[in-house]
């Protein structure tokens, strides 16, 4: 068991280092050059996004030394004002060989908006991170080039409470959230134990558990005023939603 978690430890920690790599890689490909602070900022704020924990300036520095002397990669290091800026000597160098066809490239786009048109709101938030990133790989334009196309994009508003509900589930962390189930309904605030985000027909809806009425609850997003983590309550199981009836149960019987 012992070796069965050094190995799980060992693999997570090549997989963030890898990560950590792709970002700064594409970062120094780029002709302004970016300080080991910029560096820092952009590289945790991306794994943020994969559910990687934050890095310090020392690893990144590290990193740096990394791609220097591992991967034998030239860097220019010029001083502006009190900060020193980074990028290869090369603007083509790149410490990984991930050349695509322009064949392969259509194909990444056709796939990413099938995936995109069948989850709209989910994918409007992965996809305009990933549209960018591939922009950057690949030399295009997003404006002109787009690698991503969208249709009937959701507010900021409902990004933000997506993204923080989709983290909420993720990280097995109850809220706080104060909503209607109907418009006319009158708002309330529950402490709701998240499990599941649920698109039914064209709406999206936060299914979980309501500890307040110690009952399952579906709420509609959209009908959701406000909510914060409340990260010092032990999170409750779901029970409410098992996935072996949930169709038959939670969705052809509504």
């Amino acid at each position: 068991m012992e070796l069965i978690r050094i190995y799980q430890k060992k693999m997570a920690n090549t997989k963030h280092s890898t990560a950590r790599e792709i970002i700064i890689d594409r970062l120094l490909r780029k002709r302004r050059g970016y300080s080991v602070y910029e560096i820092l900022d952009i590289v945790n704020e991306s794994l943020n996004f994969e559910g990687f924990g934050p890095v310090s300036i020392t690893t990144i520095r590290r990193d740096l030394d990394t791609i220097r002397f591992r991967y034998k990669q030239k860097l220019e290091a010029k001083k502006k004002s009190h900060n020193v800026y980074f990028r290869y000597e090369d603007p083509d160098n790149t410490i990984f060989n991930n050349v695509l066809t322009f064949g392969e490239i259509q194909q990444i786009q056709s796939a990413l908006l099938a995936i995109r048109f069948s989850d709209e709101l989910h994918g409007t938030l992965m996809y305009m991170e990933l549209s960018k990133r591939l922009a950057d790989m690949f030399d295009l334009d997003p404006g002109s080039d787009p690698v991503v196309l969208y249709k009937n994009i959701p507010s900021t508003a409902e990004c933000k409470r997506y993204r923080d509900l989709y983290q909420y589930i993720r990280t097995k962390t109850p809220a706080s959230i104060t909503f209607s189930l109907e418009i006319e309904e009158r708002q309330r605030e529950s402490t709701i134990h998240p499990y599941y985000i649920l698109k039914d027909e064209s709406t999206y809806y936060l299914l979980g558990h309501d500890a307040d009425k110690n009952a399952p609850v579906k709420i509609p997003i959209s009908n959701i005023v406000r909510m914060h983590a409340l990260s010092n309550i032990p999170f409750i199981p779901n029970k409410d939603f098992p996935l072996q009836d949930f169709y038959t149960k939670h969705i052809l019987n509504d």
